[in-house]
């Protein structure tokens, strides 16, 4: 499964990449996670619960900031497993300036199995959709947060 899309931030771009870079802020933003733990190799642990559909579940797993190029962009890898079934994908995020403000553009591939795959790719593609807009827009609202 495909998916793609962007946001554009009211803010520098490097200002976004701080934001979107920081653990403790994608752990608030990420709609249903519960953990997000830098681990000693660069990755994270996460701890997250989603549901598409009638399909809700627990998904535990680990995340990678691979082909970081600050403040530009990186590559995101996740893999994640739960007793709904499985998720693993790996996308690239890309931050451009557009005057005062900041687009990020994302495009990747999913791939998920177990009882989650039978709602069928639409719905997951909806779902997934639908929480990607959640992120960004519980983003926006860090983004414009004064800074420490």
């Amino acid at each position: 499964m495909e998916l793609s899309g962007s946001y554009t931030f009211d803010a520098p771009q490097a200002r976004v990449w701080t934001v979107l870079t920081d653990p403790e802020t994608l752990r608030r933003c990420l709609p249903g996670c519960q953990k997000f733990v830098q681990q000693e190799d660069g990755s994270y642990a996460v701890t997250m619960s989603i549901g598409i559909a009638a399909v809700k579940g627990t998904y535990t797993g680990i995340v990678h900031l691979l082909n970081e190029r600050p403040p530009d962009g990186y590559t995101l890898k996740v893999g994640a497993r739960g007793a709904a079934g499985f998720v693993d994908g790996v996308g690239d995020f890309t931050l451009a300036p557009e005057a005062a403000q900041t687009r990020v553009s994302y495009v990747g591939q999913a791939q998920v199995g177990g009882k989650i795959a039978s709602v069928g790719q639409r719905l997951i593609q909806a779902g997934a959709q639908m929480i990607a807009g959640q992120f960004f827009k519980a983003l926006a609202k860090e983004v414009a947060r004064p800074e420490p």
